[in-house]
């Protein structure tokens, strides 16, 4: 097998286990709000987007890392944390028990997402880098996917054999370890190679905000479904598994889809996700949340894969990781505080923190978000992105 083959395959396990960051604990939010009722609805809801605190900690430490250890170790080390802390809650139960095995897997995706753009950066020439940065969003719906299907149907038969689906961590790792190529000697880098500029920062804020409008999908719509519709943890499984299946849809054409919207991409990623949002709101039933979750999915995976090609076209190939890292930092911000802002919000704006309400504060915050990056891709540093 070519270097490049193995490459490919790592890119796309390293993300097929990171797409478990945005399966989280969403198929089985309805039941442990019932579960752990004791805690509050907003308890509850934190589980979901916990991890992103431990995960900015993770960012922070990337780049250092990257300077001083093979990115094949940085990437097993982080696969592994995600597998341990993963399945922990399906053999011992308890709310503390799951909100330290969601603050502590944190760290390991804060230190896997990044990886794969240094990876994708090292071996490939920017012509190439969208297809692998599409491959990327491919592996992590396509996990997603996998984790809510499956997830949904365990959790049918009992709520904590969910957590069992963290075991594709522990694939991605076997696979990792066996084809990732061995690096080259690392070298010393600059403080000027490691620089950062304005266009990390504004792609990162835009990350903020996309982040903190779209975890409202993830962190209400088994709540929702549950209380509107059907409290059968499968369906949720099946409808979260359609938000996976059109993420990993995007990723697959996302070459393509780059080729054609080019610096209209990141524009029509957010305008999908205003549509998402108001299919939830004015489409009754299952139909609306079918096809909500649909543009919600393809929203997230164009926005990430084209932020992922911008950060690694505004620096030097050094600071990748480091660019990553911000960008993770500063979207966990917004995934973290996402439950808590977007609720105390929607009891401002709407006089009532419900699930619909939610969505709709989110809808207009990312009908906002359309006119910010127009801004960043249509008028920063036009030369680079």
């Amino acid at each position: 097998m070519s270097n490049n083959k193995r490459v490919t395959l790592s890119v796309f396990l390293i993300a097929f286990a990171f797409g478990l960051s945005i399966t989280g604990i969403a198929p089985i939010l309805g039941i442990l709000k019932t579960e752990y009722a004791t805690y509050g609805t907003d308890s509850v809801q934190i589980l979901q987007t916990l991890h992103y605190l431990l995960l900015m900690v993770g960012s922070i430490f990337i780049g250092y890392l990257t300077t001083k250890f093979a990115n094949k170790n940085i990437a097993i080390i982080g696969l592994l944390i995600i597998g341990v802390f993963g399945v922990l809650p399906a053999f011992i139960a308890g709310y503390n028990v799951v909100f330290i095995s969601r603050l502590l897997i944190g760290f390991g995706f804060g230190i896997t997402s990044p990886i794969n753009t240094a990876i994708i950066t090292e071996f490939f020439v920017p012509e190439k880098r969208p297809m692998y940065f599409g491959l990327h969003v491919i592996g992590m719906g396509f996990g997603n996917m996998i984790a809510n299907l499956v997830g949904g149907v365990l959790a049918g038969i009992n709520y904590r054999y969910f957590y069992l689906v963290y075991g594709i961590a522990f694939i991605s790792l076997l696979g990792v370890k066996v084809l990732l190529p061995k690096e080259g000697k690392k070298v010393l880098v600059s403080k000027e190679d490691m620089k950062m500029n304005k266009e990390v920062y504004m792609i990162s804020f835009a990350s903020f905000l996309h982040t903190l409008f779209i975890t409202a999908y993830s962190t209400n719509i088994a709540i929702y479904v549950a209380q509107k519709i059907t409290e059968n943890s499968a369906i949720v499984g099946t409808v979260t598994a359609v938000n996976a299946a059109f993420a990993l849809i995007v990723g697959a054409t996302f070459a393509g889809i780059s080729k054609v919207l080019k610096k209209a991409t990141l524009v029509v990623s957010t305008i999908l996700a205003v549509l998402g949002y108001v299919a939830i709101i004015s489409i009754p039933g299952l139909l609306g949340v079918y096809i909500g979750s649909a543009f919600c999915g393809a929203s997230l995976s164009c926005f990430m894969a084209r932020c992922s090609f911008m950060l690694s076209v505004s620096v030097k190939p050094e600071a990748a990781a480091k660019a990553s890292g911000i960008f993770s930092i500063i979207g966990g911000v917004g995934g973290l505080v996402s439950p808590i802002l977007i609720g105390r919000l929607s009891e401002v704006i709407t006089h009532s923190n419900t699930s619909i309400n939610q969505f709709m504060v989110s809808l207009f915050g990312m009908v906002l978000l359309t006119v910010f990056v127009y801004v960043i891709s249509y008028k920063v540093d036009k030369n680079k992105i």
